[in-house]
């Protein structure tokens, strides 16, 4: 019975792979994070830490900003993380243009918002212990709020959801202008 059970968890552990990664999981807007299938470390564990540097307090509509993730634990091999900027309504609120291939943009399944996320070729850490993406967030034309919503994953590398850290981040920005 035991073999049954794992042979049946096998296929959701490929499915939680790198490769195959599944849009709308920054914990934003009641979604779920990373935690959900890499379960075992405590969410935001206090040996790592999860930076987003780039988002400016305000913003000028239509500008591009360069936008830097950095994940660091002491047992990370492998990384990952999905960001997404939204409206206060959960509308898209802006782009996301990848820096290089190390970093993709998805649509969820209704295409109502794009998730800036690693890729495959950007999951393996190229310092130990740490892993950086760079990409530009072109802002919205609306000038209206925007909320970041940001899960990464510091992973232990054995392919498998047990063992790895899962970490949290959100930030805010204005447009330079708010409306009147």
């Amino acid at each position: 019975m035991l073999a049954v059970a794992l042979a049946g968890a096998a296929p959701l552990a490929l499915v939680a792979s790198v490769n195959s990664l599944v849009p709308a999981r920054t914990g934003g807007f009641g979604e779920m994070t990373c935690h959900q299938c890499h379960s075992t470390g405590p969410l935001n564990d206090p040996a790592g830490r999860l930076t987003l540097a780039g988002v400016p307090d305000s913003y000028t509509p239509g500008q591009r900003y360069p936008i830097t993730v950095t994940v660091v634990h002491p047992q990370l091999v492998r990384a990952g993380f999905q960001l997404s900027a939204r409206f206060e309504t959960g509308d898209q609120a802006g782009g996301f243009e990848a820096a290089d291939d190390r970093v993709e943009a998805i649509p969820d399944d209704g295409g109502r918002v794009t998730y800036v996320q690693h890729s495959p070729a950007g999951a393996d850490a190229q310092a130990p212990g740490e892993e950086r993406w760079t990409f530009q967030w072109v802002a919205p034309q609306a000038p209206r709020p925007v909320l970041f919503h940001l899960a990464a994953n510091a992973a232990n590398g054995d392919n498998l959801p047990r063992g790895d850290f899962i970490c949290t981040a959100t930030a805010r920005a204005r447009p330079t202008d708010p409306p009147r």
